[in-house]
This record gives structure tokens, C-alpha cells and sequence, in this order.
């Protein structure tokens, strides 16, 4: 998909993570250079994986730092432990 808006791409990105409920693909570049043009050509990349999937699932993309990992969200608390959060009833970290 990268290869058609930009052929030298698919050596300096990678796609990281897909997030389907808000449509956002993340990319990590491999040089701050990369990052920049990413950016530049956004509307391009969204419209050719769309293209290439045959969907309109992407509808932005999130160029990540240099070398940093995708966003995982945060597990939900559920709260001060009451019933042994280790297996154990009574006992809480």
C-alpha cells in the first residue's frame, strides 16, 4: 500500500497497530525525516490502504516517534481489591 503513493516507503515504515473502532493506523518511521513526509502525505496513505483493502476502514493515521511502541490502552480498574486480589481471600497488594 505504501509502495504506491511512495515507493522508497516500505523500507522506512511499518505499520504497528490497527485500531478498528476509531479507524486510526499507526506508523513508526525510522528516521525523523520519514515521520515528516508521512505527515505530508497522510490523506494519500489513508486513501491507498483503503484502496487496498477494499474498504474505508482507515480513516487516519498516527505517526509515532522514532522507535516508540503503539498505544496499548490502559486495562480498566475495577477497584480496591476486597476478595484477594491474588488468589488469596482478604489479602490486597
Amino acid at each position: 500500500m505504501a509502495a504506491a503513493v511512495v515507493p522508497r516507503l516500505p523500507d522506512h515504515v511499518q505499520a504497528v497497530a490497527f485500531h478498528p473502532q476509531t479507524g486510526q493506523l499507526e506508523l513508526r518511521p525510522d528516521s525523523p525525516a520519514y515521520g515528516t513526509q508521512l505527515r505530508l502525505i497522510a490523506a494519500r496513505i489513508v486513501t491507498a490502504a483503503n484502496e487496498s483493502a477494499g474498504t474505508g476502514a482507515v480513516r487516519s493515521i498516527r505517526v509515532l516517534p522514532v522507535g516508540a511502541r503503539p498505544h496499548r490502552p490502559e486495562p480498566r480498574s475495577r477497584g480496591p481489591c476486597r476478595t484477594g486480589c491474588f488468589g488469596v481471600a482478604g489479602e490486597d497488594p
